[in-house]
């Protein structure tokens, strides 16, 4: 019975820090794989799964038993375009060495989306879990969790849900306090503890949202992107300005708005701002994308077909918004629903939505087949 001892590495970190092509098939390409990847990341798991796959053929092969090595890997994009990938190198690996069953070598990493599409094609008569010894002080358990959180899909995954919750918990806090102010006058005033509370969890929100995103390398590089804009007449540069100061008029007038609520709550004062400034701000940005790409089509002479697909989508989502916030509105019973406008929002943003969702699988199908 053929072996084959199979390495799986779902966010392709083989190719993405060592730029070999996969599958790797094969003990020489692989323990090459595993040595250039230690070199290159020497924290990353994939070289520890990797040596634990050599070692098990290595074991195997001495036992007399008919076997074989290879790792297949799939593509920083986790999801749907890297399973296809994982799927199509597998076929591959299947047919050059048409293995009669799989030991599957993997670090627990996504098991529950690996080894389907594994076992749809090939029995998988093993699981080998590979886990990386560590010392139990306390300092290295530290290190462990300040690297992991340092890792991208890490920090979207754990730290961005924590950021957003802290961001709203603060603005509710800071609106509720602005709306006491507004109403009970010098009563507000006990409000003011309940104020710190909210402004030190919207700071910190916003420094791991910051922290996420790398948003002070990118407002300094954008600070130098507008230096050279303004000595260059970039085109892009007068959309841009025209679209902060929709976005400022616009926040001055919802405010305007809110001021004239009488002893209302935070949930009204919130939504009455909201509607005033939804479609100035979306309008600021689609002004604001509009000039970028101008400027790329003087520059370059085309326009890039991702740009369409987030114009689309921006418009889109900002209808279903639209429409499920003005139901919202009139289910809370803040204004009558005097119409069905809302509802052609939905279903238009709907259908943009699916247009676009469609629009984008032609042409990853069309590039795949281009490969």
């Amino acid at each position: 019975m053929k072996k084959l001892i199979l390495c799986v590495d779902r966010d392709d970190d083989i190719g993405d820090k060592t730029g070999l092509e996969t599958p790797l098939i094969g003990r020489d390409a692989n323990l090459n794989a595993a040595v250039e990847l230690g070199l290159s990341d020497p924290e990353d798991s994939d070289t520890n799964s990797i040596f634990a796959a050599i070692s098990t053929y290595d074991k195997l092969k001495k036992e007399g038993e008919d076997v074989y090595i290879a790792t297949v890997c799939g593509s920083s994009n986790v999801g749907y375009r890297s399973d296809q990938i994982i799927s199509k190198e597998l076929d591959i690996v299947l047919k050059e060495l048409e293995p009669d069953t799989v030991i599957m070598v993997t670090d627990g990493a996504e098991d529950e989306y690996i080894s389907p599409i594994i076992s749809s094609k090939i029995d998988i008569s093993h699981v080998k879990m590979v886990y990386v010894k560590q010392s139990e002080s306390v300092e290295n358990l530290y290190y462990m969790i300040v690297k992991s959180l340092q890792e991208e899909k890490a920090k979207k995954k754990i730290l961005l849900p924590i950021a957003i919750a802290l961001l709203v918990y603060g603005i509710f806090r800071i609106i509720d306090l602005i709306s006491a102010f507004m109403y009970h006058g010098g009563e507000a005033f006990i409000a003011l503890s309940g104020f710190g509370v909210g402004f030190i969890s919207f700071v910190i929100g916003a420094y791991i949202l910051g922290r996420i995103y790398d948003l002070d390398r990118k407002i300094i590089n954008y600070y130098g992107d507008i230096k050279k804009a303004v000595s260059t007449a970039a085109a892009w540069l007068p959309f841009t300005v025209v679209a902060i100061l929709i976005v400022l008029a616009s926040a001055i007038g919802g405010w305007n708005s809110m001021i004239e609520l009488e002893d209302a709550n935070t949930s009204l004062i919130f939504m009455t701002f909201v509607s005033t400034v939804i479609w100035w701000w979306i309008g600021a940005v689609l002004l604001h994308e509009f000039g970028q790409v101008l400027h790329i089509y003087l520059t370059q002479g085309k326009v890039k077909r991702s740009f369409w697909a987030v114009l689309f989508s921006t418009l889109a989502m900002t209808l279903i918004f639209w429409g499920v916030f003005e139901y919202l509105r009139a289910v809370l019973g803040m204004e009558e629903m005097r119409n069905t406008l809302p509802m052609v929002a939905i279903i238009i943003g709907l259908g943009l939505s699916v247009g676009v969702l469609g629009a984008v699988s032609q042409i990853g199908a069309r590039e795949e087949e281009e490969d």
